[in-house]
């Protein structure tokens, strides 16, 4: 958000031709847009990936570091002649200049150099943040069987917040700034668009109460295992006994550590075999049994009065509302809708 503040600020001056104070804040604007992106995808590495910044992880700011001070060191070298010369004839495309001096074009191939940096930013951590969240997304599925507390809908918003901000960076990129200097309409459309996609971001970040810090807690707080020696076909075999006849499924908030310690073996070799067996996550897994029960429950007569609540709850669901959403993923109907015509179609048949 403070880079984003760098980079509007100097927008507003740029846009109010403040020709003379712009000046200043030209090397700034170039630092902060090259760093935008690089801090988003860092952000996104700490809620995902890492609790804490290793120091490599910030060699993603060199180029706004070098842009940034290149920029600045020109301007200093620059006569005050030769700064307004550039500022007029290339930034703001006022005025031609039959000749140009070694600085100005210097600093012009730096200019346009940082925004070619600048386009190759935005679609290699758009590639890169997308990773991050698939990852996160399959590391929370093959460990919690209730997504819903961990708040799993922040991450696909925040992917599409980054590629939305960054299809509009990329436009508005190309077109260039002084495309808008004259027309204060065609300026409010990206004042409103990165408005709003800030907002976004922001918000979705001062909402997020769950973050990888809270999943390596968990991952890491498993009781010692008296791990026995099964083949896979074995533990497959006593998987299946436990969610089939000791129904482990109805235990909310069931975690893959305490699968494993049924089982008596380690939580990764029970990941792997539920992602290579029944080719989908841990959840996914939980919730096809949670989702079974609630049918037989809901096509059960004498469940007919029962509360989509009870319903819920005995089938092992973290929260109505989780219950309604998978089911309705699943099934392509409601839990109420499918109750309702189940019991009209026993009464046609009868």
């Amino acid at each position: 958000m403070i880079l984003a503040f760098g980079v509007y600020f100097s927008h507003a001056i740029f846009f109010q031709k403040q020709y003379s104070v712009y000046l200043f804040f030209d090397p700034v604007y170039i630092f902060s847009s090259l760093s935008v992106y690089p801090v988003y995808y860092l952000y996104i590495r700490l809620l995902t990936v890492n609790s804490s910044l290793e120091l490599k992880n910030l060699i993603v700011l060199l180029p706004a570091l070098v842009f940034g001070l290149a920029s600045a060191t020109v301007y200093i070298l620059m006569t005050p002649t030769e700064r307004m010369d550039y500022l007029l004839s290339f930034l703001f495309r006022i005025k031609e200049l039959k000749t140009e001096s070694n600085l100005i074009l210097i600093h012009r191939i730096i200019f346009i150099a940082s925004r070619i940096v600048f386009m190759i930013q935005i679609s290699l951590f758009l590639v890169w943040g997308r990773k991050l969240v698939l990852q996160y997304n399959s590391r929370i599925g093959n460990f919690y069987s209730d997504l819903e507390s961990k708040t799993i809908l922040w991450v696909n918003l925040l992917l599409y917040s980054f590629f939305a901000t960054s299809v509009m960076s990329i436009i508005f990129n190309v077109l260039g700034r002084s495309l808008f200097l004259n027309s204060d309409f065609f300026l409010l459309i990206p004042s409103v668009i990165f408005s709003v996609l800030l907002f976004f971001i922001g918000f979705q970040g001062y909402m997020q109460n769950y973050t990888v810090i809270d999943l390596v807690e968990d991952e890491q707080d498993q009781p010692e295992l008296s791990i026995k020696e099964y083949n896979q076909s074995q533990i497959r075999d006593r998987l299946i006994e436990l969610f089939d006849n000791q129904q482990i499924f109805k235990q909310r908030d069931l975690k893959i550590t305490q699968v494993s310690l049924k089982l008596q073996t380690n939580r990764t070799y029970v990941s792997n075999l539920i992602n290579t067996e029944f080719k989908c996550s841990f959840s996914e897994f939980v919730n096809d049994y949670r989702i079974a029960e609630a049918k037989k429950l809901l096509a059960d007569s004498t469940h007919q009065n029962y509360s989509l609540d009870y319903i819920s709850d005995v089938s092992g669901f973290g929260s109505i509302h989780s219950f309604i959403r998978i089911f309705k993923e699943r099934e392509g109907t409601t839990p109420g809708k499918y109750r309702d015509n189940k019991f009209l179609k026993d009464r046609t048949n009868l």
